[in-house]
């Protein structure tokens, strides 16, 4: 009787002190289904704010983007071409970016030359507006046979990239 006596007044018989009863007691149940249904609520509300913020933020956006977009007289083709050939749009980690003043003055005098000779050449300027939100526009000169695309967009002119297009060769019978 002495041994049950110490076992009920240490607790040991409890339900929740034994170790192969792994069910949890019911208010750690409704604790977790709190739990739940809270998280579950939290994410339905942020959906709904994101969703509203969403309407309200993309009609602003394209009426910014409306405002700003650049005129068409506001991209100068020779000015644009030579900073891209005297690498002004480079990272400055680009190992082929001129670093000194004597690299610098180089490759100026070279795209000088080389969007003099494009213009006497008569390279090709298309600028295509996109809804009116942004413009596209590409240079394509024919001494490099290279295609030089920008964006504009906020008032400014951004250079994307440049791509090579290949040469018309005539097939000889």
């Amino acid at each position: 009787m002495a041994a049950s006596d110490n076992a009920s007044r240490s607790g040991n018989n409890g339900p929740s002190d034994d170790p192969n009863n792994s069910s949890p007691a019911p208010s750690e149940i409704s604790t977790i289904a709190l739990s739940l249904v809270g998280t579950f609520v939290a994410a339905r509300c942020l959906a709904v704010v994101s969703r509203l913020a969403t309407v309200l933020a993309a009609p602003l956006a394209g009426f910014y983007l409306m405002t700003t977009c650049p005129t068409n007289e506001s991209f100068d083709a020779k000015r644009e071409l030579k900073r891209v050939l005297r690498g002004y749009y480079k990272s400055d980690t680009d190992p082929s970016k001129p670093k000194n003043f004597l690299e610098k003055a180089l490759a100026k005098v070279n795209a000088t030359v080389e969007a003099e000779a494009a213009a006497f050449a008569g390279c090709n300027v298309e600028i295509v507006d996109l809804l009116g939100l942004v413009k596209l526009a590409s240079i394509n000169n024919s001494i490099t046979q290279t295609s030089y695309y920008f964006l504009g967009a906020v008032n400014k002119w951004r250079y994307i990239m440049a791509k090579d297009f290949p040469s018309k060769q005539t097939k000889k019978d």
